[in-house]
């Protein structure tokens, strides 16, 4: 049995909730880097060929800036972590599964 098996064992259920959730939000953060990787890449192709125009500095002004992206972390723990009992090993969990 590996270390990390043995951490979330130790841990108990939040330890696994923790662990699963951080791997199902790396899985879905990836494909949705894929697919906004593959969509900026049309958007470049259809640019270079005079197909259409992208005003980066329009795009830019609707980008949430640092403070709304730490608010939105900071609120999607909140209702993670919300009225459970075992809050540190699901946060122990979780930091593995993002680390793994």
């Amino acid at each position: 049995m590996n270390t990390v098996a043995i951490v979330i064992a130790t841990l108990g259920l939040g330890g696994v909730l923790g662990w699963s959730s951080a791997h199902a939000i790396k899985t879905v953060g990836k494909m949705l880097a894929i697919l906004l990787g593959v969509i900026f890449i049309l958007l470049q192709v259809a640019a270079f060929y005079g197909l259409a125009q992208v005003h980066w500095d329009k795009v830019a002004q609707h980008y949430p800036s640092g403070t709304a992206i730490k608010h939105g972390a900071s609120a999607m723990w909140k209702i993670m972590t919300y009225n459970l009992p075992f809050a540190g090993g699901f946060g122990a969990g979780f930091l593995l599964g993002l680390k793994r």
